[in-house]
């Protein structure tokens, strides 16, 4: 494990230079996939938000996920989806951050 409290300041500077470039290659990798999702589901005559409900139909509208935690967060276009906001984003949810839309908007 790395001891940030003895390293040098010029190397903490350097550090964290890598670690914001890191960061911003792996956000910029995740949206450009969310894009190539996107366009092949395009291709086929949906949205990526239409192929993910399709993927993920559902009767029943848990209000509780399996862990026992309550959801959070409603899939605007199919409420049987839901999230609590912990662990990964479900693929709804990329697809409508995506999209320009606000994580509070979909807050229950």
């Amino acid at each position: 494990m790395i001891d940030l409290e003895t390293m040098p300041l010029g190397e903490l500077r350097t550090l964290r230079a890598q670690i914001e470039a890191e960061i911003r290659r792996r956000n910029s990798t995740t949206q450009r996939l969310i894009k190539r999702m996107q366009k092949m589901a395009a291709d086929q005559g949906l949205s990526l938000n239409e192929l993910l409900t399709v993927a993920g139909s559902s009767d029943e509208i848990p209000t509780v996920s399996r862990s026992g935690t309550a959801i959070k967060y409603r899939d605007p276009k199919n409420p049987a989806r839901g999230w609590t906001g912990h662990g990964r984003k479900p693929g709804w949810v990329i697809d409508f951050l995506a999209n320009g839309g606000s994580l509070d908007r979909l807050a229950v």
